[in-house]
């Protein structure tokens, strides 16, 4: 048979058809796997990189200025919502004394599988689920992507001070939201290293836990944390008792309590030096 223009113009339509489904399915699968780069960037930056493209940044930051609200569920978990709507959801809870999120979410991050910190069934919706560790929680996972208006990565931690031999490892979680950047710790263990500061990049709120002891680093060891980070806002969190942040906060007279569970903020309401602030553990 003598192929006519017309065939080749179907074949040509098909083979479209073929590598569509096809580049559809390679996007399904790395929705699944949370590899790199889900997401195109679309000219968002990360926190480590910013000061490499800062003048590009502060274009973008001049053009865009938004508020972010921070919402503390108890224990580890945070709803942050960027200026566009995008809700990131980190470490979900398991416990049905604390409340829990409503409105569907976009990112769920997990820190590490330790059950209060890895509910990820906690989210409505579809969202797109980044595990810091290997399902084994033998090796971490590397994230560094964009979704949406917000970029995400994560920096290796440990759950203890002896490298993992105790409680295993941990993943720092650092998002990008509306230009700020903000570091939620997990179950850190140990105080930061050179390394992990460069690859945190420079933080403007920092979630730190401050439950002491067995399972992160002490609410003086956290305040440590605190002052090598140098963020311009902490939140205190992973804790059950007010005498952890009576502990956290000793001697620091920029300490501001709201009675509630949600911080809004803005890039240019930032403050400076650092600001701890205290949301309502118990606030429903």
């Amino acid at each position: 048979m003598v192929a006519t223009p017309n065939m080749g113009t179907g074949l040509k339509r098909r083979q479209q058809a073929v590598g569509s489904r096809r580049n559809k399915t390679r996007i399904a699968i790395v929705l699944v796997s949370g590899a790199l780069f889900l997401f195109p960037r679309n000219g968002l930056t990360f926190c480590h990189e910013m000061e490499v493209v800062r003048a590009r940044v502060l274009r973008v930051a001049a053009a865009s200025i938004g508020s972010i609200l921070i919402e503390w569920f108890g224990h580890s978990t945070f709803q942050i919502t960027s200026s566009k709507g995008t809700r990131i959801l980190t470490d979900p809870h398991v416990r049905s004394d604390l409340p829990w999120p409503t409105l569907p979410q976009h990112v769920v991050t997990t820190s590490h599988q330790h059950a209060p910190h890895s509910n990820i069934w906690m989210a409505k919706g579809s969202p797109v689920v980044l595990e810091g560790l290997t399902p084994g929680g033998e090796d971490w996972r590397r994230v560094h992507m964009s979704i949406r208006d917000v970029s995400v990565y994560t920096v290796p931690a440990y759950h203890d001070k002896s490298q993992g031999l105790q409680r295993g490892k941990n993943a720092i979680f650092v998002f990008r939201v509306d230009d700020i950047c903000i570091a939620h710790l997990g179950d850190l263990g140990h105080y930061l290293t050179p390394d992990q500061l460069k690859m945190l990049g420079k933080i403007d709120v920092l979630l730190v836990p401050v439950a002491g002891g067995f399972y992160t680093v002490t609410p003086s060891e956290a305040r440590e944390v605190t002052k090598q980070v140098n963020p311009r806002i902490a939140i205190p969190e992973h804790y059950w008792w007010d005498g952890a942040v009576e502990e956290y906060t000793q001697g620091n007279p920029r300490v501001r309590r709201i009675n509630g569970r949600v911080l809004k903020i803005s890039k240019p309401e930032l403050p400076h030096p650092t600001e701890v602030v205290v949301l309502s553990w118990n606030h429903r």
